[in-house]
C-alpha cells in the first residue's frame, strides 16, 4: 500500500540537532493527549494509556494530568520507571512469568503504587500465586479477542484462572483484551473493536456471575479505542495516540496532521534515483507494517519511500519525484512510533515553527524486563 497521497507535516529541523535525532512537535503532542482523554471520557470510559510508546515521566505526567487514570506498561522494569516518577496506578498488560527476582521488584513497587499484572493461563496464576499469595497485587485475566496471540479463548478457561487467583489470596480485578487483528486495516478495525468489547463484556459478566469483584473491563489498540469504547467498558489502553506515526495515519485511526514525532536524518549520498540517509535500522527500526509500503515516509518528499534499512543506512528511493541534495536534511515520519522510544535517549521537543524548546529523557528506554 502506498501512502503518496497522505500530506503530512512539514517539518522544520532546527540547525541545534545533529542527526539522526527523534523530533517532537509539543503542541501536537500536546493536542493528541487531550484529545484521547476527552473523546473517551465522553463515552464515560477511562483512558490508561500505553506507556511503552513514549516511554518518558514528563509525559506520562502530562497524561495524567490531562485525566488519565493510570499508565500501562508492557514490563517491570518501565513500571518501576514511571513509580518511580510518581506515577501510582500501573497495569502491566502482559502475562507476566515471575521469577523470585520479580517478585521483590514488584513488591517494592507495591511500597509506593497500585499495580496490576496480567495473567493469560492456568499455569501462569499458579505461578503468580506460588510467588505474591497474600500480596496487595492486582490480576487481570487477559482474553484472546482475534489476534491469537496471548489470552484465554474461552469463558470456562477464564473462570479457572480467576478460582486459582482468588483460592491464592490474590485479588482478581478484572479482564482485558488487546484488538489487534485491528492492525490489518480496513473492515478490520471495526470488526476488532466488536471482538474486543464482545469478549470482554461475556466474561466480565459470567465473572461477576461467580462472585469475583469485576471493576476491570479494559480494551486497547490505537486503532480501536473509540469503537470499543462501548458501555461496561471500564478503560482503553491506546499507545501510539499520543505521538502518531505513519500506520496509524494509514489505518486512518488518526490525521496526517496529528503526527508529531518524526526522526531528523541527513542525505549523505545522492544517486538517483535512489539518495542515502544517515537513518537506518538503529534509528527507524525494521517494523515493516503489512499496511504500508517502505519503512518511513519523507513528507518532503511524499513520492519517495525508504525501500532498505541497514544498521546507519536508509535507502530511499525517489520514485519519479524530486532529489534533493546531498547534506540536505530530511524528516522521515516512522512506521511505527513504538519502537523509536527504545532506540534512543532523548526526545528533541519542537515549537510549532520548529525551534527547539527542550531536550526530554526517555527515562524507560531499554528497561525491557
Amino acid at each position: 500500500m502506498s501512502d503518496i497521497t497522505l500530506a503530512f507535516p512539514a517539518f522544520v529541523i532546527p540547525d541545534t540537532v545533529e542527526t539522526p535525532a527523534v523530533c517532537v512537535v509539543e503542541s501536537t503532542m500536546q493536542r493528541n493527549i487531550e484529545h484521547m482523554v476527552s473523546a473517551l471520557g465522553a463515552l464515560d470510559v477511562g483512558c490508561r494509556p500505553h506507556a511503552k510508546s513514549h516511554k518518558s515521566i514528563e509525559i506520562a505526567q502530562r497524561q495524567i494530568e490531562a485525566g488519565c487514570i493510570g499508565l500501562t506498561t508492557a514490563t517491570i522494569g518501565e513500571a518501576e520507571v514511571f513509580v518511580e516518577g510518581g506515577i501510582t496506578d500501573i497495569f502491566i498488560a502482559y502475562p507476566l512469568w515471575f521469577t523470585s527476582e520479580k517478585a521483590r521488584r514488584v513488591s517494592a513497587m507495591l511500597e509506593r503504587a497500585a499495580v496490576t499484572v496480567g495473567v493469560s493461563s492456568r499455569a501462569g496464576a499458579e505461578n503468580l500465586v506460588h510467588f505474591m499469595r497474600g500480596s496487595s497485587l492486582r490480576i487481570a485475566v487477559e482474553l484472546e479477542s482475534g489476534e491469537i496471540r496471548t489470552g484465554v479463548a474461552t469463558v470456562a478457561e477464564a473462570l479457572s484462572i480467576a478460582a486459582v487467583v482468588r483460592d491464592g489470596g490474590l485479588a482478581l480485578v478484572g479482564v482485558f483484551a488487546h484488538g489487534g487483528h485491528s492492525y490489518a486495516g480496513g473492515d478490520m478495525i471495526a470488526t476488532a473493536a466488536h471482538d474486543e468489547s464482545r469478549v470482554l463484556l461475556e466474561t466480565s459478566r459470567a465473572l461477576r456471575d461467580e462472585g469475583f469483584g469485576v471493576t476491570l473491563v479494559s480494551a486497547g489498540s490505537t486503532p480501536t479505542a473509540l469503537l470499543s469504547a462501548v458501555p461496561g467498558i471500564t478503560d482503553e489502553r491506546p499507545g501510539t495516540f499520543v505521538f502518531g506515526d505513519r500506520q496509524q495515519s494509514v489505518l486512518g485511526a488518526h490525521r496526517p496532521e496529528d503526527v508529531a514525532l518524526f526522526v531528523a536524518g541527513t542525505v549523505v549520498q545522492v544517486s538517483a534515483p535512489y539518495f542515502v540517509v544517515d537513518v537506518g535500522a538503529k534509528s527507524l527500526t525494521k517494523d515493516l507494517p503489512k499496511t504500508v509500503e517502505g519503512y518511513g515516509a519523507l513528507p518532503a518528499y511524499p513520492r519517495a519511500i525508504v525501500e532498505r534499512v541497514y544498521d546507519h543506512h536508509g535507502v530511499v528511493h525517489a520514485r519519479g519525484g524530486a532529489m534533493p541534495a546531498a547534506g540536505e536534511r530530511v524528516a522521515i515520519i516512522p512506521n511505527h512510533v513504538c519502537p523509536i522510544t527504545n532506540l534512543t535517549r532523548e526526545l528533541v521537543m519542537l515549537s510549532d515553527d520548529g525551534v527547539e524548546t527542550a531536550r526530554w529523557p526517555i527515562d524507560a528506554s531499554l528497561r525491557n524486563s
